[in-house]
């Protein structure tokens, strides 16, 4: 039976591989470590390749493509309501197989490396901001905990936490050195 379409469920070390037929019946559905993949596809005709847009979904994406095999990426909340069976990868593979072939799929674009080094640089770049508001969040509370209580703004926070001598109005139970204030 001719292949139309392999459904693949991505892991970290075993993949497993979904194949329909233009009947929408499975020809084969297998486990594949990752080490033998590229050569397994590689013995296949250049057949749509249908994945979940997860963690690696698009270095693989690239991978197959140069091989030749086009790539559709499918979100994973179009692929769940077509799990059957409890979460395991042959039911996961089959269910990507049966969301590719579904009319209107809104599919994703297969990134390239510069896309997904400015997603990586962009992701950084919210991770620190956050991390800076948390902690000067945290600050406010704790000098909040003794007295000090400062603007929103992060610039006095900064300028109270560099500069010792901007703390020097205030009592010496709420300023450092023996940040409770004991000596």
């Amino acid at each position: 039976m001719e292949v139309k379409l392999i459904g693949i469920d991505l892991a970290k070390s075993v993949f497993q591989l979904c194949a329909v037929n233009q009947a929408g019946q499975v020809v084969f559905n297998r486990a594949v470590k990752r080490d033998r993949l590229l050569a397994v596809l590689r013995q296949h005709p250049a057949v749509p390749l249908v994945m979940e847009a997860c963690y690696s979904a698009h270095h693989w994406g690239r991978t197959f493509q140069a091989l030749g095999h086009p790539v559709r990426l499918i979100p994973p909340q179009h692929v769940k309501p077509f799990v059957r069976v409890n979460k395991n990868d042959a039911g996961d593979a089959l269910a990507i197989c049966e969301a590719a072939q579904r009319p209107g799929l809104h599919c994703v674009p297969v990134k390239s490396v510069a896309q997904q080094d400015l997603q990586l640089l962009h992701r950084l770049r919210q991770r620190s901001v956050r991390q800076r508001t948390q902690l000067a969040n945290q600050m406010r509370g704790l000098a909040a905990e003794y007295g000090v209580v400062f603007p929103k703004q992060l610039n006095p926070l900064g300028r109270w936490v560099v500069q010792p001598k901007a703390r020097r109005g205030h009592n010496n139970r709420t300023t450092y050195p023996g940040f409770c204030g004991y000596r």
